[in-house]
């Protein structure tokens, strides 16, 4: 089996990160987040907010070669009401595992916070 280094390289800054508000309770909430990188490793991002961990049916991933954009996708409601959501991006080790001398995953973490969520029942 051939091992590789694999280099990692974010192009530009951070995510680029943005919202939809929704103003009435049951109206369509959206966020996006999206990163430019070079390498092999593609950085995970995960949604969340302090009473709920979204799931991967809430979320909608796009991942090319150079970029994994993100997007978010629920309904508001009263429970949501004054919350923020926010998106993690971070690096983890792939599954299945990739043939690499690298012995560390990539230590970049970056968190986007939404605006506080206004929504009118």
């Amino acid at each position: 089996m051939a091992l590789y280094d694999y280099v990692l390289t974010l192009s530009g800054d951070n995510p680029s990160c943005s919202a939809s508000g929704a103003v009435q309770e049951n109206d369509i909430i959206t966020m996006t987040c999206s990163i430019t990188y070079s390498g092999n490793w593609a950085p995970v991002m995960r949604w969340f907010n302090s009473s709920h961990n979204f799931t991967d049916d809430d979320v909608t991933l796009t991942t090319n070669d150079t970029t994994v954009t993100s997007q978010l996708t629920v309904t508001a409601s009263a429970g949501l009401h004054g919350s923020q959501i926010v998106c993690v991006t971070y690096f983890t080790q792939p599954s299945p595992l990739l043939p690499t001398s690298a012995t560390n995953i990539p230590s970049y973490t970056y968190t986007w916070t939404s605006p506080t969520l206004d929504i009118q029942c």
